[in-house]
């Protein structure tokens, strides 16, 4: 998460050391833009530019348009607030783009997940994101299925949150989604049932998948 009085240097230097694949930038605090050219210039990795605040969906609009052409290589736009117009605007400035979607109730059926999946790409999203909620172990079971069925077609992200998701947030990867989340630290974690960067490597070299 930044801010407008976030260090860039001193954070990106605090990120390197962890030697991430990618790295996903959290605006919902951010009011100044030019704190997105400066990311942009300083990283040593990819970077995503995501915003979940209610400062509503014009203004989301124009932050992730300046994180685009300040040269970030992927935004996050919600399902519900996307279009092909919107996503093609987006696409202009250079970025891939992150359909997504958020279920923070439950796990739908893979029907169900599957005409999301289907939403996002007619949206024009080059990566399309669904996350559920897991609210019973079995659910797991569900959302890697549905990866291993659908990410040999499309680049995808998939995994349930919550902490009977966690399982799910290990083994995507390996089941073919694009990439998985984890955070910089304990202290930085941001949702239930998300790992560490070191905690998330420890299970995959234990389990010997990495």
């Amino acid at each position: 998460m930044v801010d407008d009085k976030t260090n860039v240097a001193k954070l990106i230097e605090q990120i390197s050391t962890k030697k991430p694949d990618l790295v996903e930038f959290r605006l919902d605090n951010l009011s100044e833009p030019r704190l997105l050219e400066e990311i942009a210039n300083t990283k040593s990795f990819p970077v995503i530019a995501t915003d979940k605040s209610n400062r509503g969906s014009i203004a989301t609009l124009e932050l992730l348009s300046h994180a685009a052409a300040a040269g970030f290589d992927m935004v996050d736009v919600e399902l519900s607030a996307s279009s092909n117009s919107i996503v093609n605007r987006l696409k202009s400035h250079g970025s891939d783009v992150i359909v997504s979607f958020h279920d923070y109730s439950n796990t739908p059926s893979p029907d169900e997940l599957r005409k999301v999946l289907q939403a996002e790409k007619k949206a024009g999203g080059d990566v399309c994101k669904v996350v559920t909620t897991a609210v019973k172990p079995s659910d797991n079971l569900t959302i890697l299925g549905f990866v291993q069925d659908e990410s040999t077609k499309t680049r995808l992200v998939s995994f349930a949150m919550g902490a009977h998701g966690m399982p799910s947030r290990i083994l995507s990867p390996w089941f073919g989604a694009e990439f998985t989340f984890a955070a910089i630290s304990e202290e930085s974690k941001t949702a239930d049932g998300q790992l560490s960067v070191d905690a998330l490597r420890m299970v995959w070299q234990t389990l010997g998948i990495q």
